[in-house]
């Protein structure tokens, strides 16, 4: 194997160089890595299909499932920018945090629907509704609550430490759906129940 003190890969060496960070000769100086491609390709498909699309069909039960997914997925855009300096990864950045914006604002204006009419609890005198952001869980805890419901302190109840630790596990899966995340967790409480 050959390496220079440039961290540029020779056709029988590898990509270790003195900044520790991996150096693709053939993509940096123009010949694009399928395998950039596909990593990159791959990430912009799965915003399409799980945000782009769900939006524009005004699909808001599948955007709210998404979002929980999309701190993971900006993450991933930010390390393939940082890495290998794709301008259009900035608009996919930056359309990331405008949905994540979209659907926190169409999720506050749906609940405070609800609560204008009249479809607050029949106890409560007077309801006072403040537009503010969201204040918002880990992804494993809302996921966790949007399935099996919060756990009631009254009733001393817990988050399911197990169930939580498995979920962020799942999270970081590539091709992970709420759905898949959906269908393993109500097959695992049911066995135990």
């Amino acid at each position: 194997m050959v390496n220079n003190l440039l961290g540029i890969r020779q056709p029988n060496g590898n990509t270790i160089n003195m900044t520790g960070k991996d150096f693709d000769y053939n993509y940096k100086y123009g010949n694009r890595n399928t395998v950039v491609d596909t990593k990159v390709k791959k990430v912009k498909d799965k915003i399409i299909q799980n945000y782009l699309i769900p939006l524009f069909s005004k699909q808001w039960n599948i955007l709210k499932e998404n979002i929980f997914f999309i701190d993971e997925i900006q993450n991933k855009v930010n390390y393939f920018y940082e890495i290998y300096s794709l301008n259009e990864l900035l608009v996919y950045i930056e359309l990331l945090k405008v949905l994540k914006i979209l659907v926190e604002n169409y999720t506050l204006l749906e609940n405070s629907n609800g609560y204008s009419h009249g479809k607050h609890e029949k106890n409560e005198v007077m309801s006072m509704i403040f537009k503010t952001s969201m204040i918002r869980l880990l992804p494993e805890y809302e996921i966790y609550d949007s399935i099996l419901g919060k756990p009631k302190r009254q009733l001393n109840e817990t988050y399911d430490d197990k169930l939580i630790k498995h979920i962020k596990n799942m999270l970081s899966e590539d091709d992970i759906t709420y759905n898949k995340i959906k269908e393993y967790i109500t097959s695992v409480s049911s066995l135990s129940s």
